[in-house]
């Protein structure tokens, strides 16, 4: 009988919801968004390769970044589409295009 009520007590907590909380802070890193960039284009953030540079175009997704000044490269096949020297501060978004295609 006593293992009974136990048991019941036991599966009676289990139920229960315990109140939980979430503590969500801004991420208010700058971005950058790569525009015309070919397919096979790759970006580079300070010497490290970050992947195709298309799929950082802005509109489906941008790289987040810390605050400061960066060295920005696009190569394709072994050519510099584009290098820049930026300096991007807390929630900017930075655009660069490659050069010869429109904003």
């Amino acid at each position: 009988m006593r293992f009974l009520l136990i048991s019941v007590i036991l599966i009676s907590l289990a139920g229960c919801a315990y109140p939980t909380s979430e503590l969500r802070i801004p991420d208010d890193r700058p971005s950058l968004a790569i525009r015309g960039a070919p397919h096979d284009a790759i970006l580079y953030v300070d010497g490290l390769a970050m992947g195709p540079a298309q799929q950082y175009n802005g509109q489906e997704s941008a790289l987040l970044i810390e605050p400061g000044t960066h060295k920005i490269e696009v190569l394709s096949k072994g050519k510099t589409l584009l290098r820049e020297k930026i300096f991007l501060g807390g929630g900017e978004q930075k655009t660069l295009s490659i050069p010869g295609v429109a904003p």
